[in-house]
Parts: C-alpha cells; sequence; structure tokens
C-alpha cells in the first residue's frame, strides 16, 4: 500500500510537498517515517498522512502542488528472508 506523508511550511522535515511511503500498514509506514526523518520524536512531524485512494482526491494530487513542492521522495521497506 502506499502512504502520502503531506508536509507544512514550517518546522517539519520539508516544506511543503509529500513523502510517499510503500508499506503493508499504516503502522510500519509510520515506523519507516520515523526512521527515516525523526528518530528521537514520538509525535509524528507531519501535517496529514493519507491512503494512496484518499490522496488521489485531494487538490494536491489534482496540481500536483502543495504549498509549492510536490513529491519529496518514496521510501520502501524491503524485508529479505534468510
Amino acid at each position: 500500500m502506499k502512504f502520502y506523508f503531506t508536509f507544512g511550511l514550517v518546522n517539519q522535515p520539508f516544506t511543503g510537498g509529500w513523502v510517499v511511503i510503500n508499506a503493508d500498514s499504516r503502522a510500519q509506514a509510520c515506523m519507516l517515517f520515523r526512521a527515516a526523518f525523526q528518530p528521537d520524536d514520538e509525535m509524528l512531524n507531519c501535517c496529514s498522512i493519507y491512503e494512496e485512494r484518499e490522496f488521489k482526491r485531494t487538490k494536491m494530487y489534482r496540481e500536483n502542488d502543495n504549498f509549492g513542492s510536490a513529491c519529496h521522495c518514496e521510501l520502501s521497506l524491503k524485508i529479505e528472508k534468510k
């Protein structure tokens, strides 16, 4: 599943735009977000989290813009079994 983490204008990892995280669940996506962008903070430092179908209904998606930015990066967690 794809989860979209959006950002505002101040005190967040990015100014505007969003990050896409591919994960099996919202909880897993949040863990990956924390690992990548805020390992020392318990509260997620983003504006909103959308599932893909929700995000595709937003003005951000339609206009590919959120406060002058769009997608900053896309992250995935790959677990290899040995």
